[in-house]
């Protein structure tokens, strides 16, 4: 007499079979999907530097990585309204500038967010300012407007950028201004707003082991890409993808100021 079906064993040995083939197959599913992202992050780093492209042939200039100047008597509202929360300072940011000239969505999803955005706070879940990309302030300076700082100053000019294939424009980013001072120790705060120095920060890079603040801030710690991997988009419009530690600043101790900046973070 034929026999139909599976025995109790042989059902135990298929499931176990599956299951084996099922844990072997998930960590190559996740490695492929953490690189889809990083593909996509690039996409919109190379979309966005076609927008700054386009409003460097419109104006001249840089647009401000932030400004205030006029708040309160002539600075309008941005369309889609003020970005940020209540900690985050009131006005206009790169993105805002770059919507003039180019039909870019703020919405969440697209270019301007990160698509491996890994936000611990759930407050800052909705918060465009946090976890996804961060202009370079010595490039895109701060409008010298109710904020002052080290990086204010009028408009900077793309001409005067001696290096624009080696200087950095926009980087995956803890918060949406970036400088060097978030990619060196010199014992200060890497933000004057101190209400967000916990979101200034270069995802993955080592030095924010030693920042107490960042430390159970897994896209500080442990990066933003697989194997500590940044994209990163130049003054030139052209992108690239290097681990963290390219970023970061060396001390010099035959410089008075303490501090050794290469050519990646300073136009000049």
């Amino acid at each position: 007499m034929r026999r139909c079906g599976f025995t109790i064993i042989e059902l135990l040995i298929i499931i176990t079979v599956i299951a084996l083939l099922a844990a072997i197959s998930m960590p190559v599913f996740s490695a492929v999907r953490h690189r889809a992202r990083m593909v996509l992050c690039n996409s919109n780093q190379r979309q966005l530097l076609l927008c700054f492209t386009l409003y460097q042939q419109e104006t001249g200039v840089f647009p401000y990585g932030f400004s205030d100047k006029g708040l309160g008597t002539t600075m309008q509202e941005p369309p889609g309204g003020w970005a940020g929360r209540g900690i985050d300072k009131t006005g206009w940011w790169w993105f805002n500038y770059l919507r003039n000239i180019s039909d870019i969505s703020l919405d969440k999803g697209s270019v301007i967010w990160c698509p491996s955005r890994n936000i611990g706070d759930p407050g800052d879940a909705r918060n465009l300012l946090c976890g996804n990309y961060g202009v370079n302030r010595s490039v895109c300076k701060d409008a010298q407007g109710m904020t002052s700082c080290v990086f204010s100053s009028d408009p900077l000019p793309a001409g005067q950028v001696k290096r624009p294939s080696a200087t950095l424009l926009i980087s995956d980013s803890g918060y949406s201004l970036l400088s060097w001072m978030a990619a060196v120790d010199t014992g200060g705060a890497p933000f004057e707003n101190l209400a967000r120095v916990s979101s200034s920060y270069i995802p993955g890079l080592a030095l924010n082991q030693t920042r107490g603040e960042l430390i159970s801030n897994s896209d500080a710690i442990m990066g933003r890409h697989p194997h500590g991997m940044l994209n990163l988009g130049f003054v030139d419009g052209h992108t690239d993808c290097r681990h963290a530690e390219f970023l970061g600043v060396g001390i010099d101790c035959t410089d008075p100021a303490g501090v050794r900046l290469p050519s990646l973070w300073t136009p000049f």
